[in-house]
């Protein structure tokens, strides 16, 4: 039985800020955050590490061990890479995702806990990395993949020197050198990971696109129900204000790991073996970035609507008020012109002047109530039909 090289990884917008961070609490369990020491402590302890070192490649890594031999790197640009070397491939791609989801993933979340927040509809989506195995092998191409373990082979791709297998779960990396396929995986988990985020994006794009335009279909709405839409509008801009910074943030990484492969002599590979182009993501992501400028703008206008409609609702009140109050200033002008003496405080008046503020709230509260119920006009501007 080979050696197998059994990888789970992914890859997040980090800098080499972040990367410091990672090796204070990985060595030290320190940061420079106002986060509790204790918990940082447990969380470390959690990991088991053994041996932590900063590393130097064409990136800047660092590079961990934990007591189940499971050897994790964290680079720069974010990508990080858990890697265990057995011959049980199966038992091996259990141990590391349990580390993933139980220790490690937990453990770096509360590290980044403080700061620009994750916008919810990412929070909540299940994070899946399929598992690459990668190994040696003289003659790549006649290697064969039992489907009772791994699955039906549903894709085979040949270079001169690796052959990549792909099934539901597994994708499987055999090379003539173990060096190429080890480079070739952590590319590979990049652009997978980096194309996965893109997608993402592009869902809560028709998501909240969809859920605005519901809200512009009403055609009216009521003055009670402005204020409750309004938070609600209000509510996606903050996400889509999050999101359109985190996707402007990455076009930078592509450009590095561009470079890299150059350097590497993977590039060839890449495109041959997986199809992955660097163009083609730069171009995918230009495409989503200017799909959010424009959910953007699409919000915009639709909060525009709404805060008129709200200075609407909100002057018709105060006119109303106002000139009730008016009214009643002017009745109690009259009224003690007409007297001959200065007015006492008497029993009666008091209970007059009790009974004259209960109909003047229920009659504001009436007011208040019925602008409440008068229906707006909702003039969201839509894209010209008949151009």
């Amino acid at each position: 039985m080979p050696n197998y090289k059994i990888t789970y990884g992914g890859w997040y917008q980090r800098t080499t800020l972040h990367l410091s961070e990672i090796y204070n609490f990985f060595a030290h369990a320190h940061t420079y955050t106002e986060l509790p020491k204790e918990k940082l402590e447990k969380l470390r302890e959690s990991l088991k590490l053994t041996h932590v070192s900063r590393e130097v490649g064409y990136l800047e890594y660092v590079k961990a061990t934990s007591g189940e031999g499971i050897e994790v790197r964290y680079y720069e640009d974010g990508l990080y890479i858990l890697e265990l070397t057995s011959t049980d491939i199966l038992a091996s791609k259990k141990l590391l995702e349990d580390y993933f989801e139980n220790v490690f993933n937990p453990a770096l979340s509360y590290l980044f806990s403080l700061g620009a927040p994750t916008p919810k509809v990412l929070a909540n989506i299940k994070i899946s990395h399929p598992t690459v195995v990668s190994f040696e092998d003289p003659k790549p191409a006649s290697f064969t993949i039992d489907k009772e373990q791994f699955g039906e082979v549903y894709s085979k791709i040949d270079s001169p020197d690796v052959t990549v297998y792909k099934t539901h779960k597994f994708i499987f990396i055999v090379a003539k050198r173990a060096e190429t396929a080890s480079d070739l995986v952590e590319m590979q988990i990049f652009f997978r990971e980096f194309k996965d985020q893109l997608e993402k994006y592009l869902h809560i794009h028709r998501k909240v696109w969809e859920e605005i335009a519901d809200i512009k279909e009403r055609k009216v709405v009521k003055g009670a129900e402005v204020e409750k839409i309004r938070g609600q509008l209000d509510r996606y801009q903050k996400t889509i204000n999050l999101i359109n910074n985190r996707i402007n943030q990455m076009g930078i990484y592509v450009a590095t790991r561009s470079s890299i492969s150059k350097k590497l002599e993977v590039e060839e590979k890449l495109s041959t073996l997986f199809q992955y182009k660097f163009e083609t993501l730069d171009d995918t992501h230009a495409y989503i970035k200017e799909l959010w400028a424009m959910t953007k703008d699409y919000l915009a206008s639709a909060i525009q609507i709404l805060v008129e409609l709200e200075g609407k609702s909100t002057g018709k009140q105060i006119s109303s008020l106002t000139a009730i109050t008016t009214i009643g200033v002017v009745a109690s002008i009259l009224s003690y012109m007409t007297n001959k003496t200065f007015p006492a405080i008497t029993g009666f008046g008091v209970i007059y002047f009790l009974i004259l503020l209960a109909l003047t709230y229920l009659i504001n509260a009436a007011i208040r109530f019925a602008y409440q119920q008068i229906r707006y006009k909702l003039t969201i501007p839509d894209t010209e039909k008949n151009i």
